[in-house]
């Protein structure tokens, strides 16, 4: 008996088969365990690199942290010996104004004995001069006297400056009171030795 298909050429059927639904996940899957690894490898490098550069990170760190601390002691030590040797300079500078001042006044310091053998020496050589009245302030020496005549006087300021004692004579006032002076002066007193090295002194610094 002829058969007739009457709807046409035969369809195919729309559903998938087994086998060929099983075979497309397997062809898909087979480099997943690869990439998987390949991933943690990554994974494990980074973090293997960043610890390596967080580890000489923190060694630098604290080597560099040990050497301010280094710096930082040396500096204190060095401020502590400034310290002491600007005290030491300070006391050196107080000490030796002290000896200058000390030897300033042992210099300046007039021996009564000389400076009254020097001016007995000068009165002595001076006819009609007599002094009333004497004061000393260190070195520098007030009179006041009584004389005949001004003549008399000026012998008395030469004889002065011949002991080689008596320097910048200043005779202040001579009075005629009822025929006889009065007069006072004032008056540097320096050994010869001393005045001769004052006078250069004043030379060099004028030269």
């Amino acid at each position: 008996m002829i058969k007739v298909n009457l709807g046409g050429a035969p369809r195919k059927s729309s559903i998938p088969s087994i086998a060929s639904s099983s075979a497309a996940p397997r062809s898909s899957s087979g480099g997943a365990p690869f990439l998987r690894l390949f991933l943690m490898l990554i994974v494990a490098g980074t973090a293997t690199v960043g610890y390596l550069w967080h580890w000489q990170l923190s060694g630098s760190l604290d080597d560099v942290t040990a050497r301010i601390v280094e710096a930082q002691a040396k500096k204190a030590k060095f401020d502590k010996i400034i310290k002491e040797d600007q005290i030491y300079e300070s006391r050196k500078k107080e000490i030796e104004n002290r000896i200058k001042i000390i030897e300033g006044l042992k210099r300046d310091q007039i021996s009564p004995v000389v400076s009254l053998d020097a001016l007995g020496q000068a009165i002595d050589k001076t006819k009609y001069v007599w002094l009333s009245n004497l004061d000393q302030n260190n070195a520098l020496f007030s009179m006041v006297g009584t004389s005949t005549s001004v003549n008399a006087i000026a012998d008395f300021v030469s004889n002065l400056e011949g002991t080689g004692y008596f320097h910048n004579i200043n005779l202040v006032n001579a009075q005629d009171t009822q025929g006889n002076f009065s007069f006072s002066m004032n008056c540097e007193f320096a050994p010869p030795a001393r005045r001769q090295l004052v006078v250069e002194a004043q030379n060099a610094g004028a030269n």
